[in-house]
């Protein structure tokens, strides 16, 4: 079987990452399929949606919107060791029982899930009610749920209370 042991930058799907805007680059995509892993998950280029890095779990994949849009879990190409995936995820926090002699665990999110931060709950829940939907209340989760903006979050609070009260804040 083919393989690769580096991030093979000369190949399409990383062209976006390293040909500049100029050229034609849309840095603020999500990285194009790659190819896909032993365990059936699909392996991307190295950035996420909106361009930023992906917040990756120990095996080097986490939740999240792949470039369809789709929630999934997917691994991203790296551009240090281990290039593509140290272990099969979701890990768990579990890669380093994996290795055997050198450890190529990804120092993770902290967290059991890894879900790359803005993904929709709802659409995550979606994706994981195929299979089990209290999977994943069974483990911690980095902080990835959108964040309300402030300014809109005190008119909640404001209105809640107005309606409650009758009073203004």
């Amino acid at each position: 079987m083919y393989h690769f042991h580096k991030s093979p930058e000369c190949l399409e799907p990383f062209k976006n990452a390293s040909i500049g805007v100029e050229h034609g680059a849309k840095p603020y995509q999500h990285g194009q399929l790659l190819g896909w892993a032993m365990d059936g998950f699909k392996i991307f280029a190295y950035q996420d949606v909106g361009g930023v890095d992906p917040v990756v779990d120990e095996c080097g994949g986490h939740f999240g919107p792949i470039d369809s849009g789709e929630i999934e879990y997917h691994y991203h190409s790296r551009q240090i060791v281990p290039y593509h995936l140290a272990c099969q995820g979701p890990s768990l926090g579990n890669c380093a029982e994996t290795q055997r002699g050198t450890n190529y665990c990804h120092p993770g999110c902290g967290a059991e899930v890894c879900v790359q931060p803005g993904t929709s709950e709802a659409a995550l829940r979606a994706y994981l009610d195929q299979w089990d939907p209290t999977w994943l209340d069974k483990y911690t989760t980095n902080d990835y749920k959108p964040k309300v903006e402030p300014a809109k979050e005190n008119h909640i609070i404001e209105n809640n209370y107005t309606q409650a009260t009758g009073q203004h804040l």
